[in-house]
């Protein structure tokens, strides 16, 4: 194994530290870890400066939003930081120079026909193992129905998913918060004609993973965003949010917009129905699911107002 270079020391160093703080910092170290590469092969010694920093963060600039940029700056600016008590000299950019790294960015929201588009693709899909295309279609189409982040929807055991009680468990996700989600008689429908087809061929232990990969084991992340990737082109899709590309975390967000316009529609008391929502999607506040939904267009003039509405309030009540 190589040794590793001192920039590499500085930023394990730097995490080290953090961590015994009780900072987890795991994207932020994978990002520190990147940035030491970037130095790396410009044979960067000495302080950091304003250049190298910059040039990290804009690095691919034609595959990377102004606001990953500034994200990725944002990341790096406590360790130049930090990293100027060793080498004074070290130049740090103001903050914002590149913008804001957290600021709102609209969702694809699908249409009722691009999610029927997906699943039929994802149900074609070449077969290089048994279970290939169904256990896609039904996974994207879980995510649709439920909402459910992709992390979510993947760590599902046969155990969490009941269909007698027509609920599913989500268990120690985000904010290590667990939910009983119920769900609409037509995705339990669909989940049991997956199930009975994976059930033929892998485990029945209610420990299995309910979304298996060709091995019985979990399905990968990366394996299912690889598939997303490659079905696109040939669904015609154009971005109508703010990222480049649809995402699968967009079907969630679709989820989400559709269920709250429906309750606009009926005439149900919007109020009530966030706070029922923010559970259903496992935000750790009220303020998440707020914060969740005002970028969207779809519902900017109801989340929007409420949400002005509900920040008025709580500040009063700190005052």
């Amino acid at each position: 194994m190589s040794a590793a270079t001192p920039m590499q020391e500085a930023v394990e160093h730097y995490l080290q530290d953090r961590r015994r703080l009780g900072f987890a910092l795991t994207a932020p170290a994978t990002e520190l870890a990147r940035f030491a590469r970037y130095a790396d092969t410009r044979d960067h010694r000495g302080p950091l400066t304003q250049e190298l920093l910059l040039g990290w963060a804009r690095e691919h600039v034609h595959r990377t939003s102004d606001v990953t940029a500034a994200r990725r700056l944002e990341i790096v600016l406590p360790f130049a930081a930090h990293y100027r008590q060793f080498e004074p000299a070290t130049e740090i950019p103001p903050r914002g120079i590149l913008g804001r790294g957290h600021r709102r960015l609209a969702p694809h929201i699908y249409t009722d026909q691009e999610i029927i588009q997906l699943l039929d693709a994802a149900g074609r899909l070449t077969l290089t193992w048994p279970l290939r295309a169904l256990t896609h279609r039904s996974l994207f189409g879980l995510i649709a129905a439920a909402g459910l982040r992709l992390s979510e929807a993947l760590m599902l055991t046969l155990g969490d998913v009941d269909p007698q009680a027509a609920a599913l468990t989500v268990r120690q996700t985000k904010f290590h918060k667990s939910r009983r989600l119920p769900l609409h008689s037509s995705t339990v429908q669909e989940l049991e004609l997956y199930r009975q087809a994976r059930n033929r061929c892998q485990s029945t232990e209610d420990s299995a993973p309910f979304f298996v990969s060709h091995d019985g084991g979990y399905l990968p992340t990366r394996t299912v965003e690889n598939v997303f990737r490659r079905l696109q082109p040939g669904l015609g899709w154009r971005a109508r949010g703010d990222h480049p590309y649809p995402r699968i975390h967009d079907l969630r967000h679709t989820m989400a917009v559709r269920r709250l316009q429906r309750w606009r529609e009926s005439g149900q008391s919007i109020d009530h129905a966030m706070f029922w929502l923010c559970t259903y999607l496992g935000h750790a506040k009220i303020s998440d699911t707020y914060w969740y939904l005002s970028g969207i267009p779809e519902l900017m003039d109801t989340i929007g107002a409420r949400f002005e509405r509900f920040v008025g309030v709580v500040e009063q009540g700190g005052e």
